[in-house]
Order: C-alpha cells, then sequence, then structure tokens
C-alpha cells in the first residue's frame, strides 16, 4: 500500500507539504488523520478554488486531480479504519 505522503504528492504536490506541515498541529496518529481527512473532504468540495487559491489550476487536469483525491481520502479512511497496532510505523 503507498503511504500518505505518495498518494498527496501524486495528486499534487503542494497537498503533500500541506499535509506534512499539519502534523505539527496534533498530538496523536488518530487525531492527525481526522484532521487530515476533513481537509481533503474540504479539497474535494471545491477543488478548483484549491488549485486556483495555489496558482496552479490552469496547469491541472481537474479529473485526474479529483480521482487522486478520492484515492487519498479512500486510504485515509481505510487507515483510520485499522487498529493501531496494524498500522504499522506513521511516516512522520
Amino acid at each position: 500500500m503507498e503511504g500518505l505522503t505518495n498518494l498527496a504528492h501524486e495528486a499534487i504536490d503542494v497537498l503533500k507539504s500541506e499535509l506534512g506541515a499539519a502534523c505539527e498541529k496534533y498530538r496523536t496518529e488518530d487525531e492527525y488523520l481526522k484532521g487530515i481527512l476533513k481537509d481533503v473532504r474540504a479539497i474535494e468540495k471545491d477543488p478548483r478554488g484549491y488549485l486556483d487559491y495555489w496558482n496552479i489550476l490552469e496547469e491541472t487536469d481537474i479529473r485526474v486531480f479529483k480521482r487522486k483525491l478520492k484515492v487519498l481520502r479512500e486510504h485515509i479512511e481505510r487507515t483510520i479504519a485499522t487498529p493501531l497496532k496494524e498500522r504499522g510505523e506513521p511516516e512522520w
């Protein structure tokens, strides 16, 4: 299974940086995962707005970006559903 940062990077590089920086806001892995899941869902609701904010809307295939966001969200959801002892080492 691909790691969270790899999936974020595949969607768009700036997302990988954002999710990496977000880990400072949370005390536990579960808090982090739930927090970034909320962020990813918000991006899914307005992908054009997110890409426009970063000034990369024109150079991004929105359909591909949306598919990759979905894969990332599903990965986060599966990770949250997996018992902590079965997850392995956190990437951060």
